[in-house]
């Protein structure tokens, strides 16, 4: 029978922790030396043993046994306890320590009396017996639950067997009951009928995706597609799941491809046959939902599919992109969710059934909002699409769309199987990280180590006794979780993570009362069980809101998220004096972004606290006390820029491993820095003078470091005690050496400053460096030679004495190269390449920028390397900017070359490097430029200034055929018009900006650009009407600014006509212009209207608004005449309306304004 490994109970970590806690050196000695009962400790490590090994079966049982679940929880509470007193003891041991080395005349004092009497001792035995006794009465009720021992099949902890209830899938599907993967089905048809292939073994495609993603559906379609049926000889469709078996997926493989021999058990003898049955045939073997992760196993199936390669495939479908590597793919298909209307399609299909929607508007408007909140995902749109079939009421839709997707899988038992099973695989460990995640709002976009370093600050990584940091292990989980799709790359900020709502929505079902994220009035869900609280959105900390969070004195976490700014979030003296009263045992605090301007004494009673975030505040000081903070391991200060000092006893953070200085107004470093030996983060460090050996001690330091104020470094044996050559971890490095304003004898500085660089030499592990004002006439041999053979960017700023630049083509990994500001630079020649004649230069070298070269007026080294593979090879952008006297010579041949950036070179003449590849080119000021022969394959052009676009504008507009977007800026010559040029071929083009056009008329007719959706037209004052033919008709975005002659014409613009025209922005002066806008002058599709900086109008046209039934949005800024609106005509689909600078229409629009109660509906109303 098919079993799925399951991963280890939620619990089992935490006990695991625990349990290497009471075997602890520090809580044996601290318990031993003051004659406590040891026989407790040992109590109560057997009977957590004895509950451990139920945990598994009880975490199963408690979906459907509320006896269990509340026994669960009861356990989880007293984890919480245990792990409370033990960090008590711990952190006890801790500062008597620290106080015998930092203080210890004081120390003895306490030792002496300590002898008599001690509240904390005894304190902490009575606790012992208290839970000894609560953790006794649950391992009772364990036998009276029937919970049952469940035996693990690996040594792994908490990883056990149990026996799968999922169906197996099969090849068969119904077509008519998806909805749009069309363009997913053909492109991995196109992979698997592509004979494209460069290893000597069957292709191995893996389809990738969180569970529910329709992974299986896709490949069902792809299966049975009529061009794969023909492709190939024999197909098969084998649902592997979480078992695999060699020889059971062996077997199953054969029966598949219709073998009689399936039933054989002797592997050797299964692969024989199979290799028979595949002989000189052209197979499709589909592997559904694979979850191996062994290497071995995989090896081992293999074998037989090594002999026929050619035509032959093998495609996966896995939710672990692990899974994929390890099954060596040939190519990974990333499934995304489905776009929004295809959700509609799919969810209403199942809602709806055989109704017409169109007859229930109250449903579809509650059921678009359900589908946006289910993120794309099918199988939950298919769940809830059939739950709100039967429940056909819009009392039940809204139920269902104010509640959580947790609270549908329990009461309705089959919801979300797929997301519930990935998370019950996961390991022990990772349930516990994952559970934490419920903290953060939906949506929130966090970062990779600030995750990690609030796991590590809850003591999620203690779990592993293995030679890895916590940090490392941090990274080794969150990566784990990323390949299993549990977090996903943020769309806007790829550096960053988010989770699926769903993701999301479970998360908080696992962490049930433990975590609370307070938004609106939830606040009254706080109980004393809550451990973690997140506040988000518009939340203000009143005193109510400080009077629930005090009722949880054992709270871990209390992190903010979402601030807007200036609204609630104000956290004065007082409030703070009552949290850190009465929430004595944070490890987790973050006022990030809150509005605090200070930071009160009381902050160092919190002496579990081990993660403090204050970045984006207003403070202006760090109190001593937070100093006594000897369990801190993130301190966090960005964005601090009010706060110019740290306490001078910083030094006695011992346990701080990252501190971020980032944009903080921090200009001097504390003395003895340098004792903070766990430092890893170290994102800034300022010099005053001899302090720079402080870092010397920092041998852990990782990322990137930021040394300032180099110019105060005066001897140069002090830089070499840094030792920057032995920080192996260190990837990134700024070097700056400030501000010289007074200095006397630069030329003796000059040569100071060459000799600190030299001494500052970094390690080989090096990835980026950043050289600020350095004076030094020339660099040191390090700086190009190949002793930084991983570096991969370098970044040059501000030199005035500088006159050669190193030798950087013989850097092997060199990508980035950015030079500016370098005063003394007149000509730049072959050492730039450097002089070894086996390397080809800049080999590696993608991006090269020099800026403001003032001096700059010849650059040669790449004269005579004219043939391929002579350097620059690998260049995609070239960025020339503001280097006035430069005159030649531009590198020719640059085959890669995709980016061309040439702008205000005065003097330069030079051909434009030719190069078959480039897309994008802005050309500014560089009339002495030959253009005759411009690029053919351009997407993107930008050109300014009047004599270039005399030259280039023709030439580009017949000779690329595929440009996608044209910018064209300050024009000031005579009208002109080429009627000659076919502009029929100019379908891809989408976006044109117009900007400065000082002539009466424009070059091209608009129209025949068939596919323009957006056209912006800026500061044209002679521009007096559009050419003829109008607008094209597919314009969906008009920009027009400072355009006053054009904007009187407004009326032969044709817009009404224009049905896919949907946000329109004017900003002009409207002069002479009493009501805007006209009678049928905007089409009736718009959905977003901007009126910016019309200063002369003073009133809106009813009769203008009144047909526009799709506006969404409407904008009014800087109008200050303006005195109404048509509140009667807008439509009811307005959802945004935004008045700014407007004073009349705020006088009396505004929330107790005469007028307010005429928009008031309006969901979102701004008026500033």
């Amino acid at each position: 029978m098919a079993a799925e490994l399951i991963g280890g109970a939620f619990l089992s970590a935490a006990l695991q922790v625990t349990f290497d806690r009471l075997a602890s050196r520090d809580v044996k000695d601290y318990f031993h030396g003051r004659k406590l009962k040891d026989k407790m400790l040992i109590k109560l490590g057997i009977v957590l043993n004895s509950i451990n090994q139920v945990l598994e079966d009880a975490e199963e049982r408690q979906y459907k046994t509320p006896n269990v679940m509340k026994w669960l929880d009861q356990l989880k509470e007293a984890i919480y306890e245990a792990e409370l007193l033990l960090d008590e003891v711990a952190n006890e041991a801790s500062r008597q320590k620290l106080e015998a080395e930092f203080d210890p005349a004081t120390s003895k004092v306490r030792g002496f009396f300590r002898a008599f009497v001690n509240p904390f001792d005894r304190e902490i035995a009575s606790r012992v017996e208290e839970l000894l006794e609560n953790i006794q009465f649950l391992a009772k009720q364990k036998d009276m639950l029937g919970l049952r021992k469940i035996i693990c099949a690996d040594n792994e902890v908490g990883v056990s067997w149990k026996q799968s209830n999922q169906l197996p899938t099969t090849s068969l599907v119904d077509e008519s009951r998806i909805c749009g993967r069309e363009e997913d089905k053909e492109e991995i048809i196109k992979i698997l009928l592509s004979d494209n292939v460069t290893c000597n073994q069957v292709p191995v495609i893996s389809i990738v995706g969180m569970g529910g993603m329709g992974k299986t559906t896709l490949t069902q379609l792809v299966y049975n597609e009529q061009r794969v049926l023909d492709q190939f000889d024999l197909k098969a469709w084998v649902y592997v799941s979480q078992y695999f078996d060699v020889v059971a997926v062996t077997k199953a493989i054969l029966k598949a491809f219709g073998s009689k021999a399936a039933e054989e058990k002797d592997l050797n003898l299964l692969q024989l046959e199979l290799k028979e049955r595949l002989m000189g045939k052209r197979f499709l073997l589909v592997l559904d939902d694979v979850w191996n992760e062994n290497y071995a196993s995989w090896g081992a199936l293999q074998i037989p599919f090594i002999y026929e390669s050619s035509g032959s495939r093998i495609l996966i479908t896995t939710r672990n992109e692990k899974v994929a590597l390890v099954m060596n793919s040939s190519q990974l298909y990333h499934l995304k969710p489905l776009e929004k209307e295809d959700c509609w399609r799919l969810f209403s299909n199942l809602a709806f059934h055989d109704k017409d929607a169109t007859k229930y508007p109250n449903l579809v408007s509650v059921g678009s909002k359900i589908v946006n909140k289910c993120g794309g995902l099918p199988l939950a749109l298919k769940t809830l699409g059939n739950i709100l079939r039967v429940k056909f009421s819009q009392h039940e839709w809204v139920k269902i769309l104010e509640s959580d997707m947790w609270h549908l899988s329990d009461n309705d038992g089959n919801i979300n199987p797929a997301l519930r099973l990935s998370y019950h695989n996961l390991p022990s460990y990772l349930k516990r990280c994952f559970a934490y995640c419920s903290i953060f709002p939906k949506g929130y976009e966090f970062d990779r180590d600030q995750l990690i370093q609030l796991w590590m600050a809850e003591g999620l990584l203690n779990c592993c006794q293995i030679n890895k940091s916590e940090e490392e292990l941090g990274s080794e989980f969150f990566n784990d979780l990323v390949a299993r799709s549990f977090f996903q790359r943020a769309r806007r900020h790829a550096s960053r993570f988010t989770m699926h709502d769903l993701l999301n929505d479970l998360a908080k079902s696992v962490s049930g009362e433990f975590c609370l994220q307070i938004s609106a009035n939830l606040e009254k869900n706080i109980t004393r069980r809550t451990r973690h609280i997140s506040l988000s959105h518009k939340i203000n900390i009143d005193d109510q809101l400080l009077e629930h969070i005090s009722k949880c004195n054992r709270l871990r976490c209390l992190v903010a998220f979402k601030w807007d700014f200036g609204r609630g979030g104000l956290i004065n003296s007082d409030k703070q004096r009552v949290l850190f009263s009465t929430l004595k045992y944070l490890r987790v605090l973050s006022f990030y972004n809150c509005f605090l301007t200070e930071l009160v004494d009381d902050i160092g009673n919190l002496k579990l606290l081990r993660y403090l975030d204050l970045s984006h505040t207003k403070i202006k000081r760090l109190p001593d006390s937070i100093c006594r903070l000897h369990n801190l391991q993130t301190l966090l200060l960005f964005w601090c820029y009010h706060l110019e000092e740290l306490p001078v006893d910083l030094h006695k953070l011992v346990a701080l491993r990252h501190l971020d200085l980032s944009m903080s107004g921090i200009n001097k470093m504390p003395n003895h820095i340098g004792k903070l030996k766990h430092l890893q983060t170290l994102t800034s460090f300022f010099i005053r003078k001899h302090d720079v050996k402080e870092l010397g001690n920092l041998s852990n330091l990782q990322g990137t470091l930021s040394i300032f104020r180099l110019e105060n470094v005066t001897d140069p044996a002090d830089a070499m005690e840094a030792n920057l050559k032995d920080k192996r971890h260190l990837d990134g490095l700024v070097l700056d050496w400030g501000d010289k304003f007074g200095r006397c004898n630069e030329n003796e500085d000059s040569i100071i400053e060459r000799q600190v660089l030299e001494a500052l030499q970094p390690n080989e592990n090096l990835k980026r460096l950043s050289v600020l004002r350095y004076d030094g006439t020339s660099f040191p041999s390090w700086f190009g030679g190949s002793h930084l053979h991983n570096l991969g960017s370098i970044t040059l700023t501000e030199s005035k004495f500088c006159f050669v630049l190193p030798p950087f083509g013989q850097l092997p990994s060199l990508k980035e190269l950015s030079i500016s500001c370098f005063s003394g630079i007149e000509v730049i020649g072959p050492e730039f390449c450097g002089n070894d004649s086996s390397n080809i230069p800049f080999r590696s070298l993608e991006i090269l920028k020099f800026e403001e070269m003032t001096a700059w007026k010849e650059w040669c080294s790449f004269e005579g390397r004219v043939e391929e593979g002579q350097g620059l090879s690998c260049l995609k952008e070239l960025s020339v900017r503001r280097c006035p006297w430069l005159r030649r010579a531009l590198p020719q041949h640059l085959p890669s070359l995709q980016k061309l950036v040439i702008s205000e070179c005065q003097h330069l003449e030079d051909s434009v490097p030719k190069a078959a590849s480039i897309h994008e080119m802005k050309l500014h000021l560089c009339e002495k430029l030959f253009l005759k022969d411009l690029p053919s394959s351009l997407k993107k052009a930008t050109i300014q200034g009047t004599c270039i676009i005399e030259s280039c504008l023709q030439q580009i507009l017949v000779n690329n055929a595929f440009l996608e977007e044209l910018k064209i800026h300050d024009f000031h010559g005579p009208n002109k018009k080429w009627s000659s040029l076919d502009l029929h071929r100019h379908d891809s083009l989408g976006t044109l900006s117009i900007t400065s056009w000082y002539s009466s008329s424009l070059p091209f007719a608009l129209h025949l650009f068939a596919n323009l959706h957006s056209l912006s037209l800026y500061d044209c004052p002679h521009l007096e009407s559009f050419p003829e033919g109008g607008l094209p008709s597919s314009l969906r975005k008009l920009e027009i600014e400072d355009c006053a002659k054009l904007v009187a014409s407004r009326e032969e613009w044709g817009l009404f006509k224009l049905h896919s025209l949907i946000e329109l922005r004017v900003s002009d002066d409207l002069e002479n212009v009493e009501s805007f806008p006209e009678d049928r002058l905007l089409p009736p599709t718009l959905s977003v209207l901007h009126l910016i900086g019309c200063s002369k109008l003073t009133t809106t046209n009813y009769m203008g608004f009144l047909h526009l039934k799709s506006l969404k949005s409407f904008y009014i800024v800087s109008c200050p005449r303006l005195q109404s609106l048509p509140e009667a005509a807008l439509s009811n689909s307005l959802s945004v309306l935004l008045i700014q600078d407007c004073p009349l229409l705020k006088q009396r629009y505004q929330k107790d304004g005469e007028y307010w109660h005429k928009i008031h509906h309006i969901p979102s109303v701004m008026i500033y």
